[in-house]
């Protein structure tokens, strides 16, 4: 009985922080977004939501933007990582820590570098500038929705090769070898036994990214101000001094967690059948 109160006390801790740090938030935002600044109960906030435009943009372009970056970053991060996944341990080690290092980045460290190499006057427009004699004005832009969607997604490569240049390493090469054996060639082990295989590590990646762009807004609110029409940024504006809309924000944010729960819970359903056995 002593060993067991022991085991509660090692772990009461994670529970007393997760409630205050985690469970708290999340409830006191659901409370203060049906109550008005008055005190009265209300769902006006989230008719809001969905009868004015100015929301209704923002949660359309958030889903739109998180998945073209998720989709890039995912697809660009799992050629990566099969190619680390095939060096030699040292190499492969080396690449893989360099490759963790951006991921300790703040939005803000990522847009100020994003300026410097692919701004209006950035080093790698000016070379293109210099090397194919186009005009002054010309420049690669990286304020456009397009641009954004190439800033977010390049950030996310390093967390998808990490995942999926383990998901290589883990992949059974027995069955690849069968397939060989029974006849089947490259295109046809890709397509019916590689492939398969990576699928539930590809859409868990997949899913990391999802919840980690529909949520940021560091790295676009430095690149283009309030330009751009972002959940995540009508949240910023929302509790910011010259508007100060909290309970507004609060329906937001209750928003975006109910939109990171759905997908994840749909993407997770996805895994799930994609296993083996599934």
């Amino acid at each position: 009985m002593k060993k067991i109160r022991k085991e509660y006390l090692l772990i009461l801790p994670f529970f007393v922080f997760l409630g205050f740090f985690e469970l708290y938030p999340i409830i006191n935002l659901f409370i203060k977004s049906f109550f008005s600044d008055k005190g009265t109960l209300t769902l006006q906030f989230y008719r809001n939501i969905l009868t004015i435009d100015q929301y209704k943009f923002a949660v359309r372009n958030s889903l739109l933007f998180s998945t073209a970056a998720s989709v890039f970053g995912g697809v660009v991060g799992t050629f990566v990582g099969y190619f680390i996944s095939k060096l030699n341990r040292s190499r492969k080690n080396f690449l893989l820590s360099l490759y963790s290092l951006p991921l300790t980045l703040s939005g803000l460290v990522v847009a100020f570098a994003f300026i410097i190499l692919l701004g209006r006057n950035g080093v790698i427009n000016q070379i293109i500038r210099l090397i194919l004699h186009l005009p002054k004005d010309f420049y690669i832009n990286i304020y456009s929705w397009p641009g954004i969607v190439f800033v977010y997604g390049f950030f996310q490569i390093p967390l998808m090769t990490l995942t999926m240049a383990a998901v290589f390493e883990n992949l059974d090469k027995s069955i690849v070898e069968a397939a060989k054996n029974l006849g089947a060639n490259a295109m046809q082990t890709w397509r019916y036994v590689i492939i398969p295989s990576l699928a539930p590590g590809f859409i868990s990646g997949l899913s990391i990214q999802f919840a980690g762009m529909l949520g940021a807004f560091g790295t676009v609110l430095a690149l283009v101000g309030g330009e751009k029409n972002l959940l995540s940024i009508q949240i910023y504006f929302q509790t910011s001094e010259s508007t100060y809309n909290l309970p507004q924000a609060a329906a937001l944010s209750v928003t975006l967690i109910l939109i990171i729960s759905i997908v994840l819970s749909i993407l997770n359903i996805f895994e799930k059948k994609l296993k083996p056995g599934g």
